[in-house]
């Protein structure tokens, strides 16, 4: 069953148009490898969120709720 969740709810209100205009008009991607701009952002939204004091504990609450990371691309 599809279930929108409360990170997601929140998120989908970010101008991700804006968001790419800017990140292109400044190069921000020449030399990403894989993690995006966009990722980068959603992570660093849910790590203060979360009240995350270390990307340890990103990854862990992060990587607990799997079948919610649909909204990352």
């Amino acid at each position: 069953m599809f279930s929108i969740s409360r990170f997601h709810a929140l998120t989908k209100h970010l101008p991700r148009g804006v968001f790419d205009r800017a990140v292109e008009r400044c190069e921000a991607d020449k030399y990403s490898k894989g993690f995006g701009r966009w990722q980068q952002l959603l992570a660093m939204v849910y790590a203060q969120l979360s009240g995350a004091d270390s990307l340890r504990t990103v990854e862990v609450g992060f990587n607990a709720q799997t079948e919610h990371h649909y909204h990352l691309d």
